[in-house]
């Protein structure tokens, strides 16, 4: 008996043993071979490397930061190309911002090359204007029907014509593409965008994106047709496409390894900014950057203390005004021909909360996957500890975190006591950051209908998901879809994690989840904005909001959705060929209470209209076209979202999903016998982002079997370079 036990804690202590062995060599098998096949190579062509070293012309002590590398004709040189530097002003008046964007391509190589951008703009930007700028020589760009720009473009390209392409591949993600920039020239792309302020308790402010965060591309892989098996990426991004994101190689930009510094960095941009709100601020501020700032009585002039900046977090420009002079309500106009175009802001008072505070259920959804790594995670858990610090006794939570799988704290909604909450808590510390990003499963889990009626839940409180991540997908539009399907009763709250969050996916999720969008882009501000959102929360909305205007008008969005806590009415209008007059009435309940607004258009009443503000209309048309947009969520189907949103972008001279800015030079530049070659200029990494490796992001966990693939080839890899090995050592005795 006792030598039977002996035996069995052996074989039980060799199998874990054997266990911990094979995960060692799963794990490790493919560095093992990596190594081996690099030492094999070197020892086979450690003769030619001698003999050719002298020709080599890559001195990495030599390159300067954020230098571009392009392998030449000759193998084993390599020359620095294309550097890209940016700038971008903005004026702002009133409630309308016109940005100016400007990307230099500056071509250090001695060969003609094509440059490749990705890069990102606020999501309700209305890209209006492009122009390319040549030495003294301006070329003004003009909107196109989107394919027949892109073979505009490759026409110009072919002939040798400088031609620049601008186009969207999400509402905040571009790609310029910059053809035949030759040796030593430097060519600048100029974009002109208008977009709204926003307004929020008193505070104004202007958010300007500067990279991207690396995406999530689920689905499997799509097979190629034969004939574009041998195309070059269009994009140069790591990703291919799959079934749930056939764009992913557009969406998905190289990325520098590590960011730069202020005093070196390798993305630069300088930022300038121009305020003139007619009235005097008691605070004008940056949180991420350092800001100097001038002012001529009411207008304040604002640039970077360093002059420029790391494009790798976003620029985030708040001010405040003195006390009393927050406005209230306010109409803007702008007549472009014989149109009339007007934008209404209007700020409901706020009340006191509710004396009877209404039970919740609070889900908290966590974001846990790699793009979170860093600084990222330790926000989400911050902001956690913080909405569990706030519960009530009389409410109930739960937490679910997900990346390539969820899991949840407890099978259903727990009651919030001090026993729970700790729990909580010591769940919250432990999360960390690795792993693909399946969102679905995760809302699915949490807005599906909950069981009540037991001792845990004695009735049906009011649910409300707080979902926490940086928004790193690719599939927005499946999960907008899913979210208006499954949303029920439920609001859907998004809090944005990180330096540069996918801010479009934040905003639109919540408005889909009737909730509302909250951003956190460092660790100080959890608590006061956590704060905010659970204040907004609490509150009672202002519902059933109704307009009346007093003449006919197209006004966008047709829908006024329920408003939060210090969130403002904005709307837009078109009144055709009548100049607006007379008085706009807004009226809606406020804590169970009728409430009623008159804001006059013409110059009397409560609020008189202001002067003319330019990019009004664009900002109209923009409305209109994110309304069609939307409407793809309803099941409208791709043809006729495009037969009403491609007229409305052309009339407008807009960018959009099927129209694209194209910019020609009448003559051509490059030789005919001189070769092209493709430049994709890198992004920064948001900053304080762990490294994300993009096999992480290529190949999903739910799409295939590529890893236990590549570590079967990588074995079978393993082998053959060990035959070989001993077969070349034989040789070698034999000779």
């Amino acid at each position: 008996m006792i030598s039977y036990h002996i035996r069995y804690r052996i074989n039980k202590d060799m199998g874990r043993f054997g266990g911990f062995s094979f995960w060692l060599l799963f794990r490790c098998l493919p560095t093992v071979v990596l190594v081996t096949l690099a030492f094999l190579l070197l020892l086979s062509t450690s003769t030619k490397t001698r003999a050719s070293s002298a020709e080599a012309s890559w001195d990495s002590d030599s390159l300067q930061s954020g230098q571009l590398l392009l392998q030449d004709d000759v193998a084993g040189r390599y020359k620095p190309a294309v550097i890209q530097g940016g700038k971008v002003h903005f004026e702002v008046s009133g409630l309308v911002a016109v940005v100016t964007l400007e990307q230099s391509f500056h071509n250090t190589s001695d060969t003609w090359v094509e440059g490749i951008y990705a890069f990102p703009l606020p999501d309700d930007a209305a890209v209006r204007r492009l122009e390319m700028e040549i030495g003294e020589r301006l070329i003004i760009g003009r909107i196109r029907e989107r394919e027949q720009a892109k073979e505009e473009y490759k026409k110009a390209k072919r002939q040798g014509k400088k031609a620049s392409l601008v186009e969207q591949h999400r509402p905040n993600l571009f790609s310029n593409r910059v053809a035949n920039i030759g040796p030593g020239e430097q060519v600048t792309v100029r974009l002109e965008y208008v977009q709204t302020v926003d307004y929020e308790r008193g505070l104004f402010s202007l958010r300007f994106p500067t990279t991207v965060t690396t995406r999530y591309m689920p689905g499997r892989p799509l097979v190629l047709q034969e004939e574009d098996k041998h195309r070059p990426n269009p994009y140069s991004g790591w990703a291919v496409p799959t079934d749930q994101v056939p764009d992913a190689d557009a969406i998905s930009p190289v990325q520098h390894n590590q960011a730069g510094s202020g005093e070196n960095p390798k993305n630069a941009i300088e930022v300038t900014a121009k305020l003139d709100m007619g009235m005097s601020l008691a605070k004008v501020e940056s949180p991420y950057h350092d800001i100097a700032m001038s002012r001529r009585g009411d207008v304040y002039d604002i640039s970077l203390v360093s002059g420029r900046s790391e494009m790798d977090r976003d620029f985030l420009l708040q001010w405040k005004p003195v006390m009393g002079a927050e406005p209230s309500a306010a109409f803007f106009t702008e007549q472009v021909g014989d149109e009339h175009f007007g934008l209404l802001l209007l700020v409901p008072p706020s009340v006191e909360k509710a004396s009877e505070a209404t039970s919740r259920e609070m889900i908290f959804v966590v974001d846990t996957s790699g793009s979170m790594g860093g600084v990222s995670i330790r926000q989400a858990r911050a902001a956690v500890s913080a909405a569990l610090g706030k519960l009530r006794e009389d409410d109930y939570f739960n937490i679910i975190e997900f990346n390539s799988h969820h899991r949840s704290l407890y099978r259903r909604s727990m009651p919030a006591t001090r026993h729970h909450v700790q729990q909580a808590q010591e769940f919250v510390r432990q999360l960390s950051a690795s792993g693909g990003t399946e969102m679905l499963p995760a809302l699915q889990a949490a807005l599906a209908p909950a069981v009540y009626g037991d001792d845990f839940h004695a009735a049906a409180p009011l649910r409300q998901v707080i979902f926490i991540t940086d928004g790193a997908v690719g599939n927005e539009q499946a999960l907008f879809e899913a979210i208006k399907a499954i949303v029920g009763e439920s609001r859907l709250f998004t809090v944005g994690i990180g330096s540069a969050p996918n801010s479009w996916f934040m905003r639109k999720a919540a408005q889909f989840g009737r909730g509302s969008h909250t951003h956190i882009a460092d660790v100080d501000e959890v608590a006061k904005q956590m704060s905010g959102l659970f204040e907004k929360i609490a509150h009672p909305l202002a519902v059933d909001i109704k307009i009346r205007w007093p003449q006919t008008a197209e006004v966008w969005p047709q829908h006024v959705p329920d408003l939060y806590l210090g969130e403002p009415l904005v709307l837009t209008a078109n009144f055709g060929k009548q100049r607006p007059t007379g008085e706009v009435t807004v009226s809606g309940k406020i804590a169970g209470h009728p409430w009623r607004r008159t804001i006059a258009l013409g110059g009397s009443g409560d609020s008189p209209a202001k002067a003319q503000h330019h990019g009004v209309a664009s900002l109209w048309a923009k409305q209109k076209i994110a309304a069609f947009l939307d409407t793809r969520v309803l099941g409208a189907s791709e043809t006729e979202v495009r037969s009403a949103v491609l007229p409305l972008a052309l009339q407008h001279q807009l960018l959009s999903p099927y129209t694209s800015f194209l910019a020609v030079e009448k003559k051509v530049s490059r030789p005919a016998e001189q070769l092209l070659k493709k430049a994709p200029i890198p992004n920064t990494p948001p900053k304080g982002q762990a490294p994300q490796p993009a096999l992480a992001y290529a190949y999903p966990a739910t799409a295939t079997t590529a890893p236990a693939n590549i570590w079967m080839g990588c074995l079978l890899l393993f082998i053959a370079l060990i035959t070989t090995a001993m077969a070349r050592t034989e040789s070698e005795d034999v000779a």
